[in-house]
């Protein structure tokens, strides 16, 4: 009983500082928008749509696994340029 005291003990103050880094960034999406003439509007969405179709690899060539693709990289999207 000693032993799971202490391992709560030590595992708490962990715990907590966790969960005040994870409330920090709430909803904040970083969205890069392409601004393209309207004629390539539909090229620019075709090209988006087959590179979200590609593996997410990081500089070294790793590929990143399914549960990290989507958590952290910023959103792209084609918009017209006026």
């Amino acid at each position: 009983m000693k032993r799971f005291i202490l391992i709560a003990a030590l595992c708490l103050p962990v715990a907590g500082l966790a969960t005040t880094f994870d409330g920090t960034d709430e909803e904040v999406l970083d969205i890069v928008e392409i601004r393209v003439a309207e004629k390539d509007m539909a090229k620019c969405e075709q090209t988006l749509r087959t590179l979200r179709q590609k593996p997410v690899v990081t500089d070294s060539g790793f590929q990143l696994p399914n549960f990290m693709r989507n958590d952290d990289l910023p959103i792209s999207v084609c918009v017209v340029d006026a």
